[in-house]
């Protein structure tokens, strides 16, 4: 019965079995081991392939589980081979299947040496929990400063409005005393001229030229505590010709008094606040008339260019130049490089230039040479509004 249970193939080959002496449980204990291990090996694969359809996300390294499922899929198979063997000689086809399975084994392991050192760079799950807990511990700091920088600025923000209040009032009130030494003083001199002697009249004069050198000074401060205090309704896009044809109207006694000659170039529309621009360029051009050397025509020369998204607006004249190592002083406020009895200002202007450019998001600078002193203001071309300071209901009351 036992011959007649197994066969020999055609090629005269017998079968697994007869190496086990026909023995039953010798039989039994093989098939049991290799069909459990069939099925484990079967199994795994399956329950990849169920998480993999699962995940949310593509799964890393894809195609290398995808290498080492084949190879756990034809080891399994090997072993039902094995099983069948026992009844049947199928050597070649286990052969085959062997091969098949070195090949898919050797390029599963070559595939995966590469793959070694980013296995071993993935942290694990105690350390990406710490890791997460660093990120929100540095996230909740990264809170609390920005938190402490808003409350800064605010801090800030709430200083300077109490700064400029504080200026304005301040030389508002001065200026009261000022118009009433400053008027006095001129009623003396014209009332009771024939009864003064010359020193009298001299210190009379002193008196009202300090008073009116000090009322310039106070509207210069007031000036530069309102610039930027305007809102975004002040930028608009117009022609910078016209700006700057109100700008030399103003100045229309001071070129003709200089006979200063003002070439100018094309000038285009660009976006600023027109009002302060007028003051800006005010303030450049007469110090270009001011600084000027004894016996010289003042020539001034103003152009403009666009750089990117900046203009690039030159005024450039022939004056007295500036020393190179004052090219930026010059902007600080009361910065003076010569008295008072040379040239009149109060030293200002330059501060108020800046403030100016600033407040548009632009710049200010200037360079000398031997013909003279050149200023450039560089405007954005688009003015950036998140930049302008709103006015509050109190400034608009106290202006």
């Amino acid at each position: 019965m036992a011959a007649s249970f197994f066969s020999a193939s055609g090629t005269g080959l017998l079968p697994h079995g007869i190496c086990f002496q026909l023995r039953p449980d010798l039989i039994w204990l093989h098939v049991a081991a290799d069909a459990v291990t069939a099925v484990s090996y079967f199994v795994i694969p399956a329950l990849l392939l169920y998480y993999i359809r699962r995940r949310r996300q593509p799964l890393p390294f894809g195609w290398a589980v995808a290498l080492f499922a084949a190879f756990i899929v034809l080891c399994g198979l090997s072993h039902v081979l094995g099983i069948v063997a026992i009844w049947s000689p199928i050597y070649y086809l286990q052969g085959i299947e062997k091969a098949v399975t070195a090949a898919v084994s050797l390029a599963t392991a070559i595939a995966i040496v590469p793959l070694v050192p980013k296995l071993l760079a993935m942290r694990s799950p105690e350390e990406l929990a710490e890791a997460n807990q660093r990120l929100r511990e540095e996230i909740a700091s990264r809170e609390q400063a920005e938190d402490d920088m808003r409350r800064s600025l605010d801090r800030m923000n709430r200083a300077v409005r109490e700064l400029e209040q504080f200026a304005y009032i301040t030389s508002h009130d001065l200026q009261a005393p000022l118009r009433t030494i400053s008027g006095f003083s001129q009623l003396l001199t014209r009332r009771h001229r024939d009864k003064l002697d010359g020193d009298a009249l001299e210190f009379l004069d002193y008196i009202d030229k300090g008073a009116r050198q000090m009322q310039q000074l106070i509207q210069d401060l007031l000036t530069l505590s309102r610039v930027g205090r305007s809102d975004t309704a002040g930028i608009e896009r117009k022609p910078l010709a016209d700006t700057l044809t109100r700008t030399l109207k103003g100045l229309k006694a001071a070129i003709d008094r200089s006979g200063a000659d003002i070439a100018v170039g094309t000038l285009p529309e660009i976006e600023a606040n027109h009002g302060l621009l007028v003051q800006l360029l005010h303030n450049l051009i007469d110090n270009a008339i001011k600084f000027q050397k004894p016996g010289e025509r003042p020539k001034i020369r103003i152009d403009i260019v666009r750089d990117g998204d900046f203009w690039e607006l030159t005024i450039a004249d022939n004056g007295i130049g500036i020393p190179q190592d004052q090219l930026d002083a010059v902007f600080a406020i009361f910065k003076r490089l010569h008295g008072p009895d040379d040239y009149e200002g109060t030293g200002i202007g330059l501060a108020i230039c800046r403030k100016i450019a600033e407040y548009h998001g632009g710049s200010i600078h200037a360079t000398a040479d031997d013909s003279g002193t050149q200023f450039h203001l560089r405007l954005p071309v688009t003015v950036p509004r998140q930049r302008l300071p709103a006015m509050t209901g109190d400034d608009l009351r106290k202006l």
